[in-house]
């Protein structure tokens, strides 16, 4: 039976360190962004693996001290990143969706697929998580969220189109809600040159800039005619559509980068002195884009789906040129000793979050139909 790469399905990168964490199903990988060297692997003997998503959601705090995790297991580990021992666990008690530190990292909160915000001391668990009550809860599955820079809101994303903004940590208290998209919301990120501004994308072909607090859009942007000529042939009417499923900001040249499900592109968009979304360009990756992350220096990683030799992309410069496969950190990277599998593993579910299509009845099987009949078919 042949053997499948597992691919880098999660970046993020330090704030405060040249730490860039790989995730690699039931390991992670950590990188020295600056110089390329793995500074936490695993070993080379232990590759096989029955595949499960361990790193599904990563997060540094904001000293580059700790890193959380929350994955397929329900547990919430956090890492020392002085040696990258695990320095305590905690139970999620539903899927993670979103992981963030406060800015002390005395605490950790964490969305989860049942719609609910948890606020987590940041210590090992008392036994006592499953008496937790939420700080806030959705009717619908949060797909992203992120704190004010002040700490004063917790704005939360939904399946539903919703963007609510919240009150921290007293999230009974809602502040807002910002409401415009029509498609699942799949990000959100406060804009870190105006932490009164909110930018938010997922399947509705646009990126919103919002003044979040009063819950009042200020940009609605365009982004499909910068990518449709890498848009794929649908599989099926959940994928007719891009998705975004990566949005990350790089503060140092005001750069907002997109990538999204399936395309083999990333979009980058620029931001003018009047506060507005403005394009730069579009990079054409060749392959799919799984997820992205800006390093320190404001260069460009780029994960990709294992059709080809590389899984890791850098790009970099004013006009983010394609870095050489030769160079000394792509290199080290690509040729990291991965997780395998006896079966490729489903690298787009996040098309899973559109509930208003279904699948014609000719290429369903009896079972998927009445397994789909219930879901909304979208006129064409």
């Amino acid at each position: 039976m042949a053997e499948h790469r597992i691919p880098f399905t999660k970046l993020v990168h330090s704030p405060a360190k040249s730490h860039l964490a790989l995730a690699n199903g039931k390991h992670f990988f950590i990188v020295d962004s600056s110089t390329g060297n793995v500074l936490k692997s695993n070993d080379a003997n232990d590759r096989k693996q029955e595949y499960m998503d361990l790193y599904r959601n990563m997060a540094f705090s904001q000293d580059g001290s700790l890193l959380a995790s929350a994955g397929e297991d329900k547990k919430i580990n956090v890492y020392d990143a002085n040696d990258w021992s695990l320095k305590y666990s905690r139970n999620a008690v539903k899927r993670v969706n979103a992981i963030q530190f406060n800015k002390d990292a005395s605490k950790i909160v964490i969305a989860d697929k049942f719609g609910d915000v948890f606020c987590h001391p940041a210590e090992k668990s008392d036994g006592e998580e499953e008496k937790m009550a939420p700080i806030l809860g959705h009717v619908s599955m949060i797909t992203d969220m992120t704190l004010s820079a002040d700490e004063k809101y917790v704005v939360t994303a939904d399946r539903d189109e919703h963007i609510r903004v919240s009150r921290f940590p007293n999230g009974y208290n809602i502040e807002s809600f910002c409401l415009a998209h029509t498609d699942v919301v799949t990000s959100v990120k406060v804009v870190p040159w105006s932490t009164d501004l909110l930018v938010s994308a997922g399947g509705d072909n646009t990126v919103r800039v919002w003044q979040f607090a009063q819950g009042k859009e200020m940009q609605c942007f365009p982004t499909k005619e910068y990518i449709s000529k890498y848009i794929p042939e649908a599989t099926d009417a959940n994928s007719k559509e891009p998705i975004v499923s990566r949005l990350v900001i790089d503060s140092n040249k005001k750069i907002i980068a997109l990538s999204f499900a399936k395309i083999p592109a990333i979009l980058l968009l620029g931001w003018s002195d009047d506060n507005k979304l403005v394009y730069k360009q579009t990079i054409e990756t060749q392959v799919p884009v799984l997820d992205i992350c800006f390093d320190l220096k404001g260069s460009l990683w780029a994960s990709l789906a294992p059709t080809g030799d590389a899984l890791m992309a850098i790009f970099e410069g004013d006009n983010f040129d394609a870095v050489s496969e030769s160079d000394s950190r792509l290199k080290q990277v690509n040729e990291i000793q991965v997780g395998l599998v006896d079966k490729e593993i489903e690298l787009y579910s996040i098309f899973g979050l559109r509930k208003l299509l279904d699948l014609p009845d000719y290429v369903q099987t009896p079972a998927e139909h009445k397994k789909n009949k219930k879901r909304k078919v979208a006129a064409e």
